[in-house]
């Protein structure tokens, strides 16, 4: 079976040449640089998360995926409610939120907000939120963002996590190997078309398993890598150190050289680690 069969695509709409001009002037318009409020964790991966592109985070349990999550959405109606209540645009929401895990917490904005003088109602009806069951509701799901996308106006797709369900059809007796990677594969391919065509900042984080390779550094690797890899190009690796100490390191991106920085977690969320 060809390629764009597997992902419903015409056969004669395959390829799409995408101006590098257009990508950098995407990349350096700075007003739409997401920061997520920690200076280590940003410079590591070029001063913030950028418009047009596609950000894979992933790493153990308890180094911060989800909370980071949480504290972008924050960030985003901090950074951008300024800059677009004053622009003519309508129909505005700041993220789109696909929460497969059920982990999604309200309650954890309202603590994320205390330090800022925001309206905490504000920030939750600027954040839509789609709860996930399974990879065939994900895929459905983000065929109603991409008509929602159409009359209004998104910055921010976080999808917490993207391979939860392609994990565990792969564990499923009952789907084939093939059916899975197939339905993965369309959910990739629509994120990557979506993200291009309405320059999103997207930001995703990744189930992960443990990586057989004891020469890398990288004490594990996201689940799907092999797929995941051919529609992101900015991985973004979090690791444990000790008590409340944990690494970012960019391991692969288009532009940046690899870099890692400490950072920790706290009530008030992801803060520079100060030795």
């Amino acid at each position: 079976m060809m390629i764009n069969q597997i992902l419903g695509i015409d056969k004669h709409q395959v390829i799409k040449l995408q101006n590098i001009h257009d990508t950098l002037e995407i990349n350096r318009n700075k007003i739409y640089i997401l920061a997520s409020g920690a200076k280590n964790f940003d410079d590591t991966i070029g001063g913030g998360f950028y418009k047009g592109n596609k950000y894979l985070i992933f790493g153990a349990n308890k180094t911060g995926k989800t909370q980071l999550c949480h504290q972008l959405c924050v960030q985003a109606f901090i950074q951008f409610s300024k800059i677009v209540n004053n622009s003519k645009i309508k129909n505005k929401q700041f993220v789109f939120y696909f929460d497969t895990e059920n982990t999604f917490r309200p309650e954890r904005i309202k603590e994320l907000i205390l330090k800022y003088n925001v309206n905490y109602d504000k920030i939750l009806k600027n954040i839509l939120v789609s709860k996930i069951m399974s990879n065939s509701a994900f895929l459905l799901s983000l065929k109603e963002l991409e008509k929602f996308l159409e009359k209004n106006t998104i910055t921010i797709l976080i999808i917490d996590s993207i391979n939860n369900y392609y994990n565990s059809d792969l564990a499923n007796k009952s789907i084939s190997v093939n059916k899975a990677k197939e339905i993965f594969l369309r959910i990739l391919a629509l994120i990557n078309k979506l993200t291009l065509e309405y320059s999103l900042i997207t930001i995703t984080t990744a189930q992960v398993t443990l990586n057989l390779n004891k020469d890398s550094p990288l004490r594990v690797l996201p689940v799907g890598n092999s797929i995941l890899n051919h529609f992101f190009s900015e991985y973004v690796y979090l690791d444990y150190k000790e008590q409340d100490k944990r690494y970012v390191q960019l391991v692969n991106s288009i532009n940046l050289p690899e870099k890692r920085l400490l950072y920790k977690i706290t009530s008030s969320g992801i803060q520079d680690y100060k030795i």
